[in-house]
């Protein structure tokens, strides 16, 4: 198998298990996968392309693989081959390039562009966002809290956020999808951060491969799960106390 192939079918995978929780209504949702260097592509003759606002010169002549613009994850395992599409970025970083008789990739490819970008001065060889709309981060963020207060209430509701994220996640103010400078506000708070949350939107998971990409997201949504519940059963946020956290952070070696 191909590492075009290989990626195809991670992909598929993800998306159909993010479709299963039901975090991907209709054409909701995305997935990139940066190919490693050298992994180039084809676009063919006649390509389509997108046109980066800003040259994005760390990526210039590689490779991607991302999910269509309209493509539902429910089918994508069986309509992969149509719906994932091989995208390749020109000599000098200026534009994306894909087959003619493929669709176009998702409305935020300017996203995954940028935070892609990232890679390499992360010493990554390949990378992966992951993007969907669970449920009950799409209700928590859409409350009045203060960003800082919420993401402190979210790494404390569950501890494998300390354990798994180190940088852990910030959260963005709603803004309309699918433009450059949601891209590039987002590939900012990447460079610190391992999931980031578009309040009323859904949320990122950025990681050097797929699967960390997808539990980031998974971990996250957990989290605002537990905290919904906790303000149902108890009136307000419970969560790790002080000294557990303090604990917690002293046997992972965290500061």
């Amino acid at each position: 198998m191909s590492i075009v192939e290989e990626t195809r079918a991670s992909i598929a995978g993800v998306a159909a298990h993010l479709a299963r929780m039901g975090w991907s209504e209709a054409n909701a949702g995305n997935i990139s996968v940066l190919l490693p260097r050298g992994e180039g592509l084809s676009p063919g003759e006649n390509p389509n392309s997108y046109h980066f606002t800003q040259p994005v010169r760390s990526l210039a002549g590689r490779s991607l693989m991302v999910t269509a613009t309209g493509s539902r994850f429910r089918r994508m395992e069986a309509d992969q081959e149509t719906q994932i599409i091989p995208v390749t970025i020109t000599e000098f970083g200026t534009a994306a390039l894909w087959p003619s008789h493929l669709p176009a990739p998702t409305s935020e490819i300017g996203t995954h562009i940028q935070v892609l970008s990232l890679a390499p001065d992360n010493g990554w060889e390949t990378a992966s966002i992951v993007h969907t709309h669970s449920t009950g981060m799409l209700a928590l963020s859409s409350s009045d809290i203060p960003d800082e207060m919420l993401r402190e209430a979210v790494e404390r509701a569950h501890p494998e956020i300390t354990i798994l994220m180190g940088k852990g996640l910030s959260f963005l103010d709603f803004s309309p999808p699918g433009t450059w400078d949601l891209g590039t506000r987002t590939m900012e708070e990447f460079k610190t951060n391992d999931a980031v949350i578009w309040r009323k939107h859904g949320i990122l998971g950025f990681a050097d491969n797929i699967e960390m990409a997808c539990d980031y997201v998974e971990m996250i949504e957990k989290a605002a799960q537990i905290l919904l519940l906790e303000k149902s059963a108890f009136g307000g946020f419970q969560g790790l106390k002080d000294r557990e956290l303090d604990s917690l952070r002293e046997s992972l070696g965290q500061d």
